[in-house]
């Protein structure tokens, strides 16, 4: 062969580098122009017009999927749902949250613990996963950070504010939030949904969070609360498939626990095999109980089998002790027992043991807190102590709280300071106790008595997690004695603030201790100190309606008018609230009556109207509120008012002469138009009886206030409107009459109210579609009846595609619809500007019982679209089984040729792999090597080429020619190679297939597949004797040389091993020559252990 020219090597040179080294210099432009840390905010500032290229299929799933992947960790505890869903039972309750999370953006579910709240709120968001991305996340910061504007998402929160209390830092970050959140969610930017424990929840401190208490789904309320069928089908599913793991309970052999004494009263059968583990010696066993409690439900397995920091050894040492093992026990004798009580005490999630169920975790808090208090005490988590202690047991504390004995009482105490010189400050003064002025008093005394250095040393002590200081937390609390005593000692923290930029004057300001603000300003507090998000003590002494407080700072001179970070006033937020004596007080001190906030520029006087405060719009307008100021969308306050059907604010705004007919907002609604659509009847009457326009259009769209409330539905408005000369037929700006909105809607009252009113039944909008004809689409029977009781043209036919009612309802599938419009003479062969039939359009969608309906009222079934598409084709096409039986029964013609969709019935049918399909046909002599008329392509060929193994087979048991060539002469073997479809090619193989036989160019089945890298198929035709040196004509390359040139590392090792020939050259370059061009190392080393002869480059690796 000629040696290769300099032109020869160039080309090869250049095809290596556009494969080789390209795309490695695009990715790193790629990274230069679009740097990988700010990638996924471009991605998603993008999305909807990625979104839209998807759509259209320029981009595939692998490619979507590089672009936004889904979070692993996300996806494993997802299919972790998904595995529980097997053993969930639906109940009232379920349905229940399904439909107010449908309604609302924010749902909480509560609910006492085991009464399946997680389990709940799981099974609703698996629900909603076809509409909705899941993320489980645990707090609000997780929310900000993912949610998407472009996304549908759905948020869930377990136990959003704690398990067994409140936890202080979760609580305060919900708080903090809370704004944001309920902005975001009230956008409708995602949904979020929540459990909550009803001890958590009904906590008085949770009453400061509102917007998460404004849709709660109370799973032990009368209307959500498991009925006894409902009991029944839950223990009837568990003990049928759990019932070998109920004798699990005891993990020694108690042949005598009763059933039905273990579901009358569970723990004190758990108790008794707890204490049988102690008495029988089981004392490693027990002691992995125990740990569960002092580690507060959490042991990370690795605390278990590699070195841990020496306050984890010291509590496990500690608990050995307590339980009697043995001090030179092995963690790892722990981890195999904590194994060993998986399914009946533990369960392992994440490397993480705890208990099967927070209820059975209650239990054992109690229990241990029974049997070894003092341990518990001096080692039990901080979270333990601060939540499961009280000094005094109340009438509605929780069962399974534990009690101080007295003689425990001091040990107790110093327990909590030990936490607190170690930085836990938070923890120690939300501890549960601390809401008793006794324990407060006790506390304190306890403290008085350290030395001083050690008192002074506490109070200045910053929390480790938020850098709250003691003074912070007793501002917080409120307890007067403890601020007096924090002040003494520690003067210097008056202004320090925690993280969030609170100040002690602005957590007092914000609980409304009244006594506490006074003492810190006398103390030189900064009254005009303001947090994080620049909220001011005033600020939120007014948000929260705490008067006395707002009386006191004004007082004292704190800024009026100084906003926080949405630049809110304090006069705003008090409006919004609707703090009427904080109002009056503020406009009293010269606040500034008409100070928008900046991000939407909505004033004092609309949030009042907004949110129905009577009173507080009354004073604001007595001052002198401009009564007319828009927000930035232009909606005034009387818009906003009918809008949320405020009468008596309506009226206030109208007697103080606001605009009645104003175009009001952005959209170009009048406040009629916004009453009507949301169906505020009272307001429509006062706006029409104050002279409103009754047909004022909305100026962008056309549509007047009748058609607005005739397409909601509004009956009652509509007829207010109609009685007071509305024009019955005004349109929109694309045609739509009020009839038509109605139509479209299946409004049956309003449509009758209407026609009675001699509204026009056949006037179309812009594109010709008619009242009946969108009634027909949406499948609204009732409003089709009387539209054509009153002389709807059965047969009118849109302009722009000729498409007719009956056509329509066709397509959607209506069948009750598609009966009535054939009783009533619709023409039933009618076809659209393509050619398509009412059948037609049946047969594509599968909708049977209107096929067989259209058939039996004579429609021809022969009739072919312009591309001769017959309705056989199509029903083949879709893959419709039960449509293509009806048209064989009817004699059909399957062996007709269409141009549209290329070949016979049965080589669409191939090609979709519709295998029922294909052998309907086949039983009906369909000819099975009919060829399109094109290609010369055959159904065996087409099924080959997408990979339809059973349809192979069914083709090849039935006789198809296994080697007919398409005009290219490929053939089946070659195509199937090609695609990499391993199990078709094995299959031909079997059958006498000629592996050799080469299409045009030359190309064999084996060539195509090492081009390809269809390892598995290569190995099949070798296997199968196919020519391993066979090469393409036209220029002589060898399958080896296709496999070099394109990295195919293990082809090639199978070629080699097969004695391909590694010296058969192309254009002068051997296969070893190829790979070292190419930079396939691997490649080189199999190549040159064969042939040790060297490439005419002298290139080494």
């Amino acid at each position: 062969m000629a040696p290769l020219s300099e032109e020869e090597e160039n080309y090869v040179r250049l095809a290596l580098l556009l494969k080789g080294v390209a795309p490695r210099a695009i990715r790193s432009y790629f990274d230069t122009t679009f740097p990988p840390t700010y990638l996924p905010s471009t991605l998603n500032t993008n999305y909807d017009t990625l979104d839209n290229l998807k759509f259209r299929r320029v981009l595939n799933q692998t490619q979507w999927n590089l672009l936004f992947p889904t979070n692993g960790q996300i996806k494993e505890e997802l299919e972790i749902w998904a595995e529980d869903e097997k053993m969930f039972i639906e109940t009232n309750g379920t349905k229940s949250v399904l439909k107010r999370i449908k309604e609302n953006g924010c749902v909480v579910v509560t609910g006492s613990s085991g009464t399946g709240k997680s389990s709940l709120v799981r099974h609703v968001a698996l629900r909603m996963q076809e509409s909705y991305e899941i993320i489980p996340v645990t707090n609000p910061e997780d929310i900000i950070h993912w949610y998407n504007p472009s996304k549908q998402i759905m948020f869930v929160v377990d136990d959003f504010c704690g398990t067994y209390t409140i936890n202080p830092i979760k609580f305060e970050s919900w708080k903090t939030q809370m704004e944001k959140i309920k902005s975001l969610v009230e956008k409708k930017l995602f949904k979020l949904i929540m459990s909550c424990r009803l001890q958590v929840y009904k906590d008085e401190k949770m009453k400061s969070l509102s917007f998460y208490q404004s849709c709660e789904c109370n799973l032990l309320s009368e209307d959500l609360r498991l009925s006894k069928t409902e009991k029944q089908c839950i223990a009837k599913l568990y003990l049928k498939t759990n019932a070998s793991k109920i004798t699990e309970l005891n993990h020694i052999k108690n042949t005598k626990l009763k059933m039905l004494e273990f579901f009358e009263n569970p723990f004190s059968v758990y108790k008794e095999e707890i204490d049988k583990l102690q008495l029988e010696g089981a004392h490693v066993k027990y002691c992995a109980l125990a740990l569960c409690v002092m580690f507060n439900n959490h042991i990370k397995e690795e605390w278990l089998t590699e070195d841990v920091d020496k306050d984890i050894k010291t509590l496990i040492k500690n608990t050995y002790e307590a339980c009697k093992v043995g001090k030179g026990t092995s963690r790892l004798v722990l981890r195999d027992e904590l194994d060993s009580l998986t399914h009946t005490f533990i369960r392992k999630d994440d490397d993480v043991y705890r208990t099967i169920h927070d209820k059975l975790f209650d239990f054992l808090a109690y229990y241990f807190g029974s049997v070894m208090i003092y341990s518990l005490i001096k080692h039990a988590s901080y979270i333990f102590i601060r939540e499961r202690f009280l000094f005094e047991k109340e009438s509605s504390s929780d069962e399974f709280i534990i009690t101080v004995p007295e003689r425990y009482q001091q040990l107790y105490l110093n327990r909590l300071v030990d936490d607190w010189l170690k930085g836990r400050v938070a923890d120690v003064f939300c501890n549960i106790n601390m809401h008793d002025p006794v324990f407060t008093h006790r506390f304190l005394v306890h403290v008085k008595g350290l030395q001083l250095s050690q008192q002074k040393q506490l109070a200045s002590i910053c929390d480790t997690q938020n850098n709250s200081t003691p003074l912070i937390q007793c501002s917080y609390i409120g307890c007067i004695d403890l601020v007096t005593w924090c002040l003494h000692h520690c003067i210097g923290n008056v202004n320090h603030c925690r993280d969030t930029g609170a100040s002690p004057l602005f957590m007092a300001c914000e609980e409304g201790h009244t006594e506490v603000v006074q003492m810190l300003i006398t103390n030189n507090a900064d009254i005009n100190k303001c947090t994080d998000n620049d909220s001011t003590p005033l600020f939120i002494a007014s948000q929260n309606g705490n008067t006395e407080v707002v009386q006191m700072l004004i007082s004292k001179m704190a800024d009026i008018n100084k906003c926080n970070n949405d630049r809110t006033s304090p006069l705003y937020i008090a409006c919004q609230k609707g703090h009427t004596e904080i109002v009056q007080m503020l406009i009293t001190n010269n606040a500034d009556i008409n100070k928008c906030r900046d991000n939407d520029r909505t004033s004092p006087l609309y949030v009042a109207c907004q949110n129905g405060h009577t009173k507080v719009l009354q004073m604001l307008i007595t001052n002198n509120a401009d009564i007319n100021k828009c927000r930035d969308t232009g909606t005034t306050p009387l818009c906003i008012a009918c809008q949320k059907g405020h009468n008596e604010i309506v009226k206030m705004l109208i007697k103080n002469n606001a605009d009645i007919n104003k175009y009001t907002d952005n959209y170009g609604r009048s406040p009629l138009y916004i009453a009507c659509e949301n169906g505020h009847t009272e307001v429509v009457q006062i706006l029409i009886t104050n002279n409103a326009d009754i047909n004022k259009c909305r100026y962008n769209y056309g549509t007047s206030p009748l058609c607005i409330a005739c397409q909601e539905g509004h009956t009652e408005v509509v007829q207010m409107l109609i009685t007071n000369n509305a024009d019955i037929n005004k349109c929109t700006d694309t045609g739509a009459s009020p009839l038509f909105s109605a139509c479209l809607e299946g409004h049956t009252e309003v449509v009758q109210m209407l026609i009675n009113n001699n509204a026009s039944v056949n006037k179309c909008e812009e594109t010709g579609v008619s009242p009946l004809y969108i009634a027909c689409q949406n499948g609204h029977t009732e409003v089709v009846q009387m539209l054509i009781t009153n002389n709807a043209d059965i047969n009118k036919c849109r302009y722009n595609s000729g498409t007719s009612p009956l056509q329509i309802a066709c397509h959607e599938g209506h069948t009750k619809v598609v009966q009535m419009l054939i009783n009533n003479n619709a023409s039933i062969n009618k076809c659209d500007e393509t050619g398509v039939s009412p059948l037609y359009i049946a047969c594509q969608n599968g909708h049977t019982e209107v096929v067989q309906m259209l058939i039996t009222n004579n429609a021809d079934i022969n009739k072919c679209r312009g591309t001769a598409a017959s309705h056989l084709h199509i029903a083949c096409f879709e893959g419709h089984t039960k449509v293509v039986r009806m048209f064989i029964t009817k004699n059909a013609d399957n062996n007709q040729y269409t141009d549209n969709y290329g070949g016979s019935p049965l080589l669409i049918a191939c090609q979709n792999g519709h295998t029922e399909v294909v052998q309907m046909l086949i039983t009906n002599n369909a000819d099975i090597n009919k060829c399109r008329d094109n290609d010369r392509t055959t159904p065996l060929h087409i099924a080959c080429q997408e990979g339809h193994a059973k349809v192979v087979q069914m083709l090849i048991n039935n006789q198809a020619d296994i080697n007919k060539c398409r005009d290219t002469g490929s053939s089946p073997l070659f195509v199937a190679c090609q695609e990499g479809h391993t199990e078709v090619v094995q299959m031909l193989v079997t059958n006498n297939a000629d592996i050799n036989k080469c299409r045009d160019t030359g190309s064999s089945p084996l060539f195509v597949a090492c081009q390809e890298g269809h390892t598995e198929v290569v190995q099949i035709l070798i296997t199968n004797n196919a020519d391993i040196n066979k090469c393409r004509d036209k220029d002589g390359i060898s399958p080896l040389f296709m496999a070099c040139f394109y990295g195919h590392t293990k082809i090639v090792e199978l070629l080699v091993k097969n004695d391909a020939d590694v010296n058969l050259k192309c254009a002068g370059l051997t296969p070893l020559d190829v790979a070292r061009i190419g930079n396939h190392r691997n490649i080189v080393h199999v190549l040159q252990k064969k042939n040790n002869t060297l490439s005419k480059f002298g290139r080494h690796y």
